[in-house]
């Protein structure tokens, strides 16, 4: 018997042991799911830091694009005035030109009726020849100025 509680007492001093051991382990072990919890949260709190950080980036960029394609539509706004405001400036000029040519024209033509009027003897007309109409008429021509080929001076 004496064998069998010496047995009994180093099982019990042994399941002793194993129990601090397995108190040990266990403490340790809360510890690790305690410092995992904690990293588990600033892992949460730094992506929810980071979201708002790409948020508030993609606000700006936003708002910078939003800016830029305004002055662009602004910068277009002035070319296209720009653009207009010559193109006129261009017909104006243009049609002034024309004015005064035409004028000249009308005034050249004036002074040729004037001169036909004042010419008490108009040129005979020129009657064409069936079939030589395009033969020769250099020779029947006569200019505004009235000399034709021919015609001396």
């Amino acid at each position: 018997m004496q064998a069998m509680d010496q047995a009994l007492g180093e099982s019990r001093s042994k399941n002793e042991r194993l129990q601090a051991e397995l108190q040990r382990v266990q403490a340790e072990l809360d510890q690790y799911e305690e410092a995992g919890d904690r990293v588990n949260e600033q892992v949460v709190q730094m992506f929810s830091q980071a979201q708002l950080v790409v948020e508030e980036m993609v606000q700006d960029v936003s708002r910078d694009a939003r800016e830029r394609i305004g002055q662009a539509r602004e910068h277009e706004r002035r070319i296209v005035a720009e653009a207009m405001d010559t193109a006129g400036q261009q017909v104006r000029s243009y049609a002034q030109t024309a004015q005064v040519q035409m004028q000249t024209i009308v005034n050249s033509f004036a002074t040729e009726v004037e001169h036909l009027g004042d010419t008490t003897t108009p040129p005979p007309p020129v009657e064409p020849t069936p079939g030589s109409f395009f033969d020769d008429t250099d020779s029947h021509t006569r200019f505004r100025n009235g000399r034709g080929p021919g015609t001396p001076g």
